[in-house]
């Protein structure tokens, strides 16, 4: 609505309401402000402490519990020739290993085709697996002396017929049938192969092929589909690669495995055979002191982040006169204290030689840091995990890093002390917001009070005006004495 005002008197009646609004406003804008920016530094600072703990928690979880303390460390000196790995609680040793042979898949290769669409023959594939025994090709031919049938393998029966019978056809109904046979046709030179390799390594996963031909009725000779025979029979297709076990010593022990990845030797430790070895590997299984000491040193780093950031938070800088937005607030106090207790307090009713982290080696500074004596440590640690680990995780659940953790945990809840704090933070902040609209709407309400009083100020002081006209206007028509006389 355009309002005109100050028409009758000249009267600047607009600026006159809008310095009485503006006086009226402004303290209690800035008083709104100031709230708003308080309230929102308090909030900013327990999102800081809300992250700070959350990252000293996940700290503490990675030393809660027990499993923590039975890491194992597992190292080879021919990594590239045997690989290892060890689960918790694997047994710890140092062995000798040597690789003669590692596992192989066997390996099939057809006789040479003109193209990958020449035709092979029809008929049905009959494929078993199990361990096969054939004679190499060179010096003479080859052939197929033994097969003992794999019965915890399932094979198959493929028909070839007239929409299948070419080389690519043929290895397209093996891969289909999905019995672990991985078939490809590869150019040789001009000509075309088809070359079948094994589901798995092992000497139990040999492929036995024998062949009903429909063709030429003859299922062994080189003709029409008996062409991919490999069975005692006929051995028509040649095996580039036998199926094998790996062939390996550990301390002097011969043993076998089907694959390359051997776990049942050592209990809770993988051994990768990678290549045979000129010399022994040596394989050494030992505590992964190393983790734990990084856990506990990342315990105590996310612990001093956490003090000092607190600290500047509620700190009362004199020089500056300037206090941290959380500066005697009651609960960050506490927070504080109870931190500080869980972590550096010593546990009860310990069975091992050590009760706290002082015995450690770590230690509280004047600033409330804890520092850590790193001699100490590794000699704590050289003592054996089991002790060392008894004070962060018990199986009573009283561990340094147990009760640091639930604590913690409490803190952080949802209907823990930080939400609480932010809940009612963020509950007054909106309660400014309404105050400004209270606030607008009494400013809306005083500035037609302003203007209704100072446009009847103006109606006033125009009336007043005319009068005045009025009546000097008469009185100037009144006659003087002097001119009656004059005349």
């Amino acid at each position: 609505m355009v309002s005109v005002t100050g028409v009758g008197s000249g009267l600047d009646i607009e600026s006159l309401v809008s310095q009485l609004l503006t006086a009226e406003r402004a303290p209690a804008e800035t008083r709104l402000a100031r709230r708003e920016a308080t309230l929102t530094s308090e909030l900013s600072a327990f999102g800081t402490l809300k992250g700070l703990l959350a990252g000293l928690q996940g700290r503490a979880s990675a030393l809660k519990n027990v499993s923590t303390f039975s890491q194992r460390s597992a190292q080879s000196s021919n990594a590239e020739a045997v690989g290892v790995s060890a689960a918790a609680n694997s047994a710890v040793g140092t062995y000798s290993l040597a690789v003669s042979a590692r596992a192989s898949a066997q390996t099939l290769a057809s006789g040479s085709f003109a193209a990958k669409d020449s035709a092979i023959g029809e008929g049905t594939l009959n494929i078993r697996f199990g361990s096969i025994a054939a004679t190499p090709v060179d010096p003479g031919p080859q052939t197929v002396t033994s097969f003992s049938e794999n019965t915890e393998r399932t094979g198959a029966s493929i028909t070839i017929d007239s929409s299948n019978n070419t080389l690519e056809g043929v290895r397209d109904a093996i891969n289909d049938a999905d019995i672990g046979i991985s078939a490809s046709v590869v150019k040789d030179g001009e000509s075309f192969r088809l070359l079948l390799t094994g589901p798995d390594t092992g000497a139990a996963n040999g492929i036995e092929i024998s062949v009903d031909d429909q063709g030429d009725t003859n299922d062994l000779d080189a003709q029409g589909l008996s062409r991919l025979a490999f069975n005692t029979d006929a051995a028509n297709l040649t095996q580039t690669r036998a199926a094998e076990d790996a062939q390996f010593t550990l301390n002097g022990l011969a043993l076998s495995s089907a694959s390359n990845t051997v776990t049942d030797v050592i209990e809770g430790v993988t051994l990768t055979l990678g290549a045979v070895t000129e010399q022994d590997a040596t394989i050494t299984v030992s505590e992964n002191r190393a983790a734990v000491r990084s856990s506990v040193e990342q315990l105590v780093t996310a612990y001093n982040s956490f003090i000092t950031s607190a600290a500047s938070l509620t700190r009362y800088d004199p020089a500056t006169q300037l206090a941290g937005p959380l500066q005697g607030d009651s609960g960050t106090r506490a927070i504080i204290s109870q931190v500080r207790s869980a972590l550096t307090a010593s546990i009860q009713g310990a069975d091992g030689p050590y009760g706290s982290l002082a015995e450690l080696g770590i230690t509280t500074g004047d600033d409330g840091t804890l520092s850590i004596d790193s001699e100490r440590l590794d000699d704590v640690l050289a003592d054996g995990l089991g002790n060392f680990g008894d004070l962060f995780s018990r199986t009573e659940g009283n561990g340094i890093a147990q009760r640091l953790d639930t604590l913690l945990g409490g803190f952080l809840g949802s209907t823990g002390l930080i939400e609480s704090r932010e809940d009612g933070l963020e509950t007054r902040i909106e309660f400014i917001n309404t105050d400004r609209e209270d606030l607008n709407q009494r400013l809306e309400t005083l500035e037609a009070r302003y203007r209704a009083q100072f446009n009847a100020l103006d109606g006033l002081l125009a009336q007043l005006n005319s009068t005045g006209s009025f009546v000097a206007e008469q009185l100037a028509n009144i006659p003087l004495p002097s001119d009656r006389f004059s005349n």
